[in-house]
């Protein structure tokens, strides 16, 4: 969660081509506010999140997939905000 209580998450096997996403759920006046941040490809920016995601001060989001990237052992990513 963020200062402003913004959730994000990762699924892992959902998204435009099913390798997974980065979303973030803002509240709102009618609930919560879903937006997708990035769709992985399972090429160089990874593929099947794995584990959890961790934000930075600048409200960058970091996380690990478990597939794609050099060799297909996954990668570690950065989703800036």
């Amino acid at each position: 969660m963020d200062g402003a209580g913004n959730l994000y998450g990762a699924t892992v096997a959902d998204g435009t081509y099913g390798y997974g996403n980065v979303l973030k759920l803002a509240r709102s006046d009618n609930g919560w506010m879903y937006a997708g941040l990035h769709d992985f490809t399972c090429g160089a920016d990874g593929g099947y999140p794995y584990d959890g995601l961790v934000l930075d001060a600048d409200g960058n989001v970091y996380g690990t997939t478990s597939s794609g990237g050099m060799n297909n052992l996954g990668v570690v990513f950065e989703v800036t905000l």
